[in-house]
């Protein structure tokens, strides 16, 4: 299962008002948020540790040259990763 990118801005902005709201405090959340949260993390627990079929995937494109990133997908990974980093 992959998480989309709306998917982990909304998890990252709950996360975001739950720290602003006082860490102990998640009743100020409404029920709708408390069960996307839920849902978000059940999904990352299902997860296996390694996607072997993504790996095999990426790996013959790297073997056949096919394999291509866009700056932008670095650039959007890099800040995602940025702003992650400065919640925890």
């Amino acid at each position: 299962m992959q998480l989309s990118d709306r998917e982990i801005q909304n998890t990252l902005d709950l996360l975001k008002k739950q720290r602003s709201a006082g860490e102990a405090d998640v009743t100020s959340l409404s029920a709708e948020e408390i069960e996307g949260i839920h849902g978000v993390v059940e999904q990352i627990g299902d997860m296996p540790e390694v996607r072997k079929d993504r790996v095999e995937k990426i790996k013959r494109a790297i073997e056949s040259s096919s394999y291509n990133v866009t700056g932008d997908d670095v650039a959007k990974k890099l800040i995602g990763r940025i702003l992650s980093d400065k919640i925890r």
